[in-house]
């Protein structure tokens, strides 16, 4: 069942950093929109109760601190890619080969690939200082019309008014995400088969640098689905949670 009970073990999986991957996943071969189950309240609803319905036009950036948190928005993001791929199977006539223009945004020297989320080519994973004024143009400057941004504690936004207007003109839509899935007060949950996620999940944190180790999130108790939360909040809220 795609829920999360009222508490489970914290069963994380251990993962020893290795090469990056060189080799992209194209999900339209895996995943379909049936792959994916929406919930508010225990209660299974459509997608579009809870997410706006997706052009080959939208650009969606996803905010983290690490490279790994943002797996947290895992399911966000794949539900987003696998929007993409249906509306251009309804607006195109024949084949495609292409990838939809979403980003994420770290504010790391370490940044993680997001290939595997067909968030590709590599370029769109951008890594930014951590200052707000940086990481608002970085949304800007790549057009952004849905922004997801991490559970982490609001700070008073500092940056030039005019980089504000831009963000506040553009982006229609904002949610928080918890890197562990895990997410208080949360407006709905988004739950797909655990592979070949899984596999996408592990990849992009073998993708880091470095010889430590990093854990993945349990991402709920069931043997054989993910499931991760979110809330829709304000474009204020949102940019108040960059991690600066």
């Amino acid at each position: 069942m795609c829920e999360w009970p009222n508490s489970f073990p914290s069963a994380q999986r251990n993962l020893s950093r290795r090469t990056p991957c060189t080799e992209t996943m194209h999900t339209t071969e895996e995943l379909d929109s049936t792959s994916f189950e929406y919930r508010v309240d225990g209660n299974e609803i459509s997608r579009e109760t809870v997410l706006p319905s997706v052009s080959s036009d939208d650009r969606i950036g996803v905010v983290m601190g690490r490279g790994d948190e943002g797996i947290g928005a895992g399911n966000l993001i794949l539900s987003y890619v696998t929007a993409f791929y249906d509306h251009l199977r309804e607006t195109r006539e024949g084949d495609f080969f292409e990838y939809p223009d979403y980003y994420t945004f770290q504010t790391t020297s370490d940044p993680a690939e997001y290939r595997m989320l067909d968030i590709y080519p590599d370029h769109k994973s951008v890594s930014v200082e951590p200052d707000a004024e940086q990481l608002v143009r970085a949304i800007n400057d790549r057009a952004i019309t849905t922004l997801a941004v991490p559970d982490i504690s609001p700070v008073p936004l500092d940056v030039d008014r005019i980089t504000l207007q831009s963000a506040s003109r553009r982006i229609d839509h904002c949610y928080l995400y918890a890197p562990d899935g895990r997410l208080s007060s949360a407006d709905f949950s988004i739950c797909q088969p655990r592979q070949p996620a899984t596999d996408w999940f592990e990849t992009t944190i073998e993708s880091l640098n470095g010889d430590s180790t990093v854990s993945i999130p349990s991402f709920g108790p069931d043997d054989e689905r993910i499931v991760q939360q979110f809330r829709q909040i304000s474009i204020e809220k949102a940019l108040e949670r960059l991690p600066v």
